[in-house]
C-alpha cells in the first residue's frame, strides 16, 4: 500500500526497491489494462458520435496518442493468441516493452522460446533481437521464397528547437528513386552558369547508361560534375528541400489547400510571427520568406477569451456557402473535424450549427468543421452541437448530457498495489547479460528441429 513517504526522506535501498517495486505493479496493471482492451474490442461498446476506431476512443478517453493507442490495441488483439507471454506479462515478469517487441514476432508455437529468451536480457537486447527475427522471417515465405519488405512509411514532428525532424523507412524501390531524386536536385541546387541544363552524353541520365549484360558501364560518365552525379550528397537536408522547392513551384494546387502552402501569422495582433501551427520564426527568416513571395492579408480580429480565434467579417442571409475567405479562416480556427473524439482532417465539411432552413447565418459563429461520418450522424440526431457565441461550441448526447472534449481519466477509489506481484519481477534473469546472436541461432535451431518433427510425424501417419 502506498504509505504517503516522501521520496527524499528514503534510503538509497528502499528507494530503488520502490521504484522496481512500482514498475512490476505497473507491468501487470498493463497487462490487465491489455486484457480490458481486448474486451472491449470484441464487444465493441466503445462506438459513438465522431468515433471511428477503438485507437480514437483510447486517445480520447484514456488520454493517450493516437499512435499509442494504435499499438496498445495492437498488442491487446496479439496477447489473445499468446497464452503464455500473457501470463509473464500479468505476473509482472515481461515489461510492456518487451510484449509489445514480443508480439512483432511472437506465433503460440514459438511463444515458449521468445518467452525465455526475454526473460534473460533487457527490453533493448529483446528489441534488437525482434529486428533480426524480422529480417530473417521476412526473407523467406512460404516455399522458402522471397517476401517483399513492407511498404514506405513517414513520419516527421516539430522539435522544441522549431527545427523538424523527418524520419522514413522507405522500400528499395522506393529508396532508389528518392535517392536518384536527391542527386539530380543536388545538381540542380549547386549548378554554376558553366553547367548544362541536362548531361550531354547521349541525352541520357546516370541510372540508363548500362552495357549489354546489364551491368552500367564505368567507362561512360557524364562529362561535367562526374563526381556530383555519381555520388548521393552526403547531407541530404539541402537536396530535400530543393526537391521540396522545385515541386512546390512546379505542381499547382487548388484555391484552399492549407497543407501545401507556407502560411505564416504576422502583423500588430501577432505577438511573434510563426508558421501556422508550427513554430515562431527570428526577423531574418520572416524576410527572407516574404523576399519574392506572393502574399495574401487575412483580415482578422481577436475573440475576446479565445487566443487564436479568427473574427471575420461573415455573409449573413446574403449567401448560403460560405466564401473561399471564410472557409480559409475556419480551416485555419477548427483545423480537424470539431466532434470529440474525431480529429480527422481530410473530407471536411463546413456545417451551419443553426441550419440554414431554420434562419441561420452564414458566420463563423454558426459555422464549424466535421467530417463526413460525422455531419452524417449529426443528421440522425446520435449527437447535436450548441453555439454559444464568440466562436465557441458544445457538444451534446441525445439526452442533453455534454460530450466532453477531454475527459478526465482519473478512476475512483485508491488503487491498492497487488501482493502477488514481487518487486523484482521485472529485472533480468542473469542481470541481462545474453549473447543475442547465440540465442538467436539456438531459438531457430529449436524452432526448425520442431518443424521437421511434425513434418516427419505427419508423414509417418
Amino acid at each position: 500500500m502506498f504509505d504517503g513517504a516522501d521520496p527524499a526522506s528514503l534510503s538509497d535501498e528502499a528507494l530503488e526497491s520502490r521504484v522496481l517495486g512500482h514498475a512490476a505493479q505497473i507491468t501487470s496493471l498493463t497487462a490487465e489494462f491489455l486484457s480490458l482492451v481486448a474486451e472491449l474490442d470484441d464487444r465493441q461498446s466503445w462506438r459513438g458520435p465522431g468515433i471511428h476506431s477503438l485507437a480514437h476512443w483510447l486517445s480520447w478517453k484514456a488520454g493517450v496518442s493516437q499512435r499509442t493507442a494504435q499499438e496498445q490495441v495492437r498488442v491487446a488483439k496479439a496477447l489473445r493468441e499468446l497464452p503464455l507471454i500473457r501470463q509473464k506479462f500479468r505476473e509482472g515478469r515481461l515489461t510492456y516493452s518487451k510484449v509489445r517487441a514480443l508480439t512483432r514476432v511472437a506465433t503460440p508455437l514459438r511463444e515458449k522460446e521468445l518467452v525465455n529468451l526475454a526473460l534473460s536480457c533487457t527490453a533493448s537486447q529483446l528489441e534488437r533481437a525482434v529486428r533480426a527475427m524480422g529480417q530473417i522471417d521476412r526473407g523467406h515465405g512460404e516455399g522458402g521464397g522471397l517476401v517483399p519488405p513492407a511498404e514506405s512509411w513517414g513520419r516527421c514532428k516539430w522539435n522544441l528547437d522549431g527545427s523538424l525532424s523527418v524520419s522514413m523507412t522507405l522500400t528499395p524501390l522506393d529508396a532508389a528513386r528518392f535517392l536518384a531524386g536527391a542527386v539530380r536536385a543536388e545538381y540542380e541546387r549547386t549548378r554554376t552558369g558553366e553547367d548544362p541544363d541536362l548531361p550531354s552524353v547521349s541525352r541520357n541520365t546516370p541510372e540508363e547508361l548500362e552495357t549489354e549484360s546489364g551491368e552500367k558501364d564505368s567507362e561512360v560518365k557524364p562529362a561535367n560534375r562526374r563526381d556530383l552525379w555519381r555520388n548521393v550528397p552526403s547531407n541530404l537536408a539541402p537536396a530535400v528541400v530543393a526537391m521540396a522547392g522545385m515541386v512546390h513551384d512546379g505542381i499547382a494546387m487548388p484555391e484552399l489547400a492549407p497543407g501545401a502552402e507556407i502560411l505564416i501569422h504576422s502583423g500588430e495582433s501577432v505577438e511573434h510571427a510563426h508558421l501556422d501551427d508550427g513554430p515562431a520564426l527570428s526577423d531574418a527568416e520572416l524576410a527572407e520568406a516574404r523576399c519574392g513571395s506572393v502574399t495574401r492579408k487575412a483580415l482578422s480580429r481577436k475573440v475576446p477569451g479565445r487566443p487564436g480565434k479568427l473574427a471575420l467579417l461573415g455573409l449573413g442571409r446574403k449567401q448560403r456557402a460560405p466564401s473561399k475567405a471564410m472557409i480559409r479562416a475556419l480551416f485555419l480556427r477548427d483545423r480537424c473535424c470539431q466532434t470529440p473524439g474525431c480529429g480527422r482532417t481530410r473530407h471536411l465539411h463546413a456545417h451551419h450549427v443553426v441550419l440554414w432552413s431554420a434562419g441561420g447565418e452564414t458566420e463563423l459563429d454558426n459555422l464549424i468543421l466535421l467530417c463526413g461520418t460525422c455531419h452524417r450522424a449529426l443528421h440522425r440526431g446520435e449527437f447535436s452541437i450548441t453555439g454559444h457565441g464568440q466562436q465557441r461550441f458544445s457538444f451534446h448526447r441525445p439526452g442533453g448530457s455534454v460530450i466532453e472534449a477531454s475527459p478526465s481519466t482519473r478512476a475512483p477509489g485508491l488503487w491498492q498495489p497487488d501482493s502477488k506481484i514481487t518487486a523484482d519481477a521485472t529485472v533480468p534473469v542473469g542481470g541481462g547479460k545474453l549473447d543475442l546472436g547465440y540465442a538467436t541461432e539456438v531459438i531457430y535451431a529449436v524452432w526448425e528441429w520442431r518443424e521437421r518433427s511434425a513434418l516427419q510425424a505427419s508423414t509417418a501417419a
